[in-house]
């Protein structure tokens, strides 16, 4: 027992050092220690692992069209079926380790009698000396755990992109809002202008201009209702569905508490983000196939055999003296291929260097997009906080100029500039603050949140 223990450990220990080909090391990447951007709306401390998509806002409709589009979306699904097929090309790469295992039948009559009957069992196996079917097998697990990250890398983009659209309809939903209600109130003010111009008590420019602006609000309205449809279609593609309508949550207004994003080190991103991760686990298994580029230029050892019943006559088959058996060794290997096998390592080398470039420009992609991100929820922050001051501004510049045209201090000029800086001011605040709702997404994205 002992000394078939020592002979398999021995045989074991051969095997691991003819492994050939080179061991992989991460590319040296020199991450910043911080931010260059310090964000007011940010935690620069805490990890994004620690808060999940559907706590960044409370809108159930919101989660639950997301969580609809997981399910339903194209996309998704081939990057589900893309994963399920490189775990398949994984189990075939580790079955080429082991043994193969069949049988064979045969029967044969011939006149003059030369028959021949027989029912084996054959078995073959290729001794993995050289480490190519090992190194074969750890690119197909590498290449599966790369389809792993690539269907996560979907997921975020998927989630993102709904939540997006979604902020950018009810965006669309209040400034319409504001274009009907703006309608209403121009077309009162119209029909006022009108009655004084017909008592002879203004201008006709006064009526004129009053059209003008009602003109504008109703093309608005027009506008606006037609880039709805188009958001809502755009949904509908996202959502793995016929064209119907979007279910309404919480206005973008109510989205106000908004959490921290915690933004972490640069360096998280190599472990955080999935596009990272994945162009890492293409690096290693690229760097495997030059181990079985390498041991391809080595000889081959394959144990072949077969075991069964023959015999001349079909009656003698299963008798006593009918076993037969057979085992075979066999060494195969290059000997001259001009060059061929060399270049095949060399080729795969390039591969390898070609996946190390991506792998570092994926890590500075990322950092770009987590200090875009960062600039843009700051940004549009303060962005949406000066908007909605000009709007409340504008507001009550309208209301006081109304009131000093009706009493007859200033001409309706005044009045059409107030109305149309009011008008501007609540459209430019509404479409501000679906950015800003858009950016913590597009931020908590970009720094590899859990999707």
């Amino acid at each position: 027992m002992k000394k078939r223990i020592f002979i398999a450990t021995v045989v074991a220990s051969v095997l691991t050092s003819c492994l050939v080909g080179p061991k992989y090391s991460r590319p040296e990447i020199k991450s910043p220690e911080a931010w260059s951007i310090q964000s007011k709306f940010v935690n620069p401390r805490d990890t994004i692992n620690n808060l999940k998509w559907f706590e960044l806002f409370k809108d159930s409709v919101l989660n639950n069209l997301i969580a609809h589009a997981l399910k339903a979306n194209l996309n998704m699904g081939n990057a589900v079926i893309r994963l399920e097929q490189s775990r398949l090309v994984y189990g075939m790469a580790r079955a080429d380790g082991l043994p193969s295992i069949g049988y064979n039948a045969s029967g044969k009559i011939n006149n003059p009698s030369l028959n021949a009957f027989s029912v084996t069992g054959t078995a073959s196996w290729e001794i993995d000396f050289w480490g190519k079917l090992r190194h074969a097998k750890r690119a197909a697990y590498e290449q599966f755990l790369a389809s792993e990250e690539g269907m996560k890398t979907v997921k975020s983009m998927l989630v993102s992109e709904v939540a997006a659209q979604y902020f950018q309809m009810r965006d669309l939903d209040n400034r319409l809002l504001i274009a009907r209600r703006t309608f209403e109130s121009r077309t009162k003010y119209y029909n006022l202008i009108n009655e004084r111009f017909k008592g002879g008590d203004i201008a006709e420019l006064d009526v004129l201009q009053a059209d003008q602006q009602l003109s504008l609000a109703k093309a608005t309205i027009s506008s606006i209702s037609r880039q709805l449809n188009a958001t809502e279609r755009s949904l509908n593609i996202l959502l793995g569905q016929m064209p119907v309508a979007i279910p309404r949550g919480l206005q973008n207004a109510d989205e106000r508490n908004i959490p921290l994003i915690p933004a972490g080190l640069p360096s998280s991103l190599l472990e955080q983000r999935p596009d990272v991760k994945q162009a890492e686990y293409i690096l290693q298994s690229e760097t495997d196939k030059i181990g079985v580029a390498q041991a391809a230029r080595f000889p081959n050892l394959s144990l072949t055999g077969f075991f069964g019943l023959a015999s001349a006559e079909l009656s003698t088959v299963i008798s006593d003296g009918s076993f037969a058996s057979n085992a075979t060794a066999t060494i195969m290997g290059p000997i001259f291929s001009f060059g061929q096998n060399r270049r095949r390592v060399e080729v795969q080398r390039k591969e390898a260097e070609v996946a190390a470039n991506n792998y570092v420009n994926t890590y500075l992609t990322a950092l770009g997009d987590v200090e875009n991100a960062l600039v843009s929820v700051q940004t549009y922050g303060d962005e949406f906080d000066a908007r909605s001051r000009q709007a409340a501004a504008a507001t009550k510049a309208l209301m006081l100029s109304q009131e000093r045209y009706t009493n007859g201090y200033t001409g309706y000029l005044e009045v059409l500039v107030a109305e149309s800086a009011m008008f501007d001011s609540e459209l430019q605040a509404s479409a501000t603050k679906a950015q800003q709702l858009s950016a913590y997404i597009y931020l908590y994205r970009a720094l590899g949140g859990g999707w």
